[in-house]
């Protein structure tokens, strides 16, 4: 009896030492998914960038037309890409339960509503794709 209660507590222990393990290896993949989009990014790096958003090839000219916007704002934005705290949240924003990362760049001494870029991770997709890239439509005035 007593080793039945045993086996029944590891077999606990195990199940959630695994869970947290996957949680954590998720986690992981999606931060250097994030660190690769910055890179492509910083480097104008197209073809990188276009292989890293799922479904790119459909819409490659707004995919496109994103990329060289943040890169030609992007030493405005190095401070917060650099230094923020990564937090992977859930969300249910676009349907299905997704994983989403959110950047806020403000503009100092302006009235201009900031610039919010959206990362969202879809499990079946795969964490090293970026699922959906929702970049705030208020770009040309958060340029100027």
């Amino acid at each position: 009896m007593k080793a039945i209660k045993y086996i029944s507590l590891a077999l606990i222990l195990l199940s959630i030492s695994c869970c947290v393990n996957k949680k954590q290896k998720d986690e992981d993949q999606i931060k250097t998914t994030i660190q690769n989009f910055w890179k492509s990014v910083q480097n104008n790096d197209e073809a990188n960038y276009l292989k890293l958003v799922d479904g790119s090839e459909e819409y490659q000219f707004a995919m496109l037309n994103q990329l060289h916007y943040l890169n030609r704002n992007y030493s405005k934005i190095r401070n917060v890409v650099e230094s923020k705290e990564m937090q992977i949240k859930d969300t249910n924003e676009l349907g299905e339960s997704q994983k989403c990362v959110e950047y806020l760049f403000v503009k100092p001494n302006s009235t201009v509503e900031p610039l919010s870029v959206k990362l969202f991770f879809f499990r079946p997709v795969g964490y090293n794709k970026i699922f959906n890239v929702q970049i705030l439509g208020n770009m040309p005035e958060w340029e100027k």
